[in-house]
């Protein structure tokens, strides 16, 4: 498993996370649209950001994909991330099962867990595609 840096980093930006991002198993779990996201602290919070990998295809089912994201400073004590997708996958690739997430500080090594067990998509369940996650 190899970890991508985002695209959307800045050089100046020097205070590290690692996401990981675990989708489900089910049929059809895995998602072609683009997903976004921001991390909230108790100090700040991100952008919009985009995940991306221009070298292979995330969110597969059953993958675990593993990102690098820089930020200008600590976040502080991470509280939620918002995540959604633009539902632009072909078919049954719009719709995505995310299983949860687990973002760990580079620096101080401290790991926290935000837990979906749901689906993120329109005919399915709920038919929600944009979700907080605490």
């Amino acid at each position: 498993m190899g970890v991508t840096p985002l695209a959307d980093n800045k050089k100046c930006d020097q205070y590290y996370y690692q996401i990981l991002v675990f989708t489900g198993q089910r049929k059809h779990a895995g998602t072609d649209s683009k997903v976004h996201f921001v991390l909230s602290g108790e100090n700040d919070q991100t952008p919009i950001r985009l995940f991306s990998d221009p070298h292979r295809k995330i969110f597969q089912r059953g993958g675990i994909d593993s990102f690098i994201i820089a930020v200008p400073k600590s976040l502080g004590l991470l509280n939620y991330i918002r995540i959604w997708h633009d539902n632009t996958g072909e078919g049954s690739s719009a719709s995505w099962f995310l299983k949860y997430i687990i973002v760990r500080d580079l620096q101080s090594m401290d790991k926290f867990y935000f837990i979906s067990q749901q689906w993120f998509a329109v005919e399915k369940d709920d038919g929600r595609i944009e979700r907080i996650l605490p």
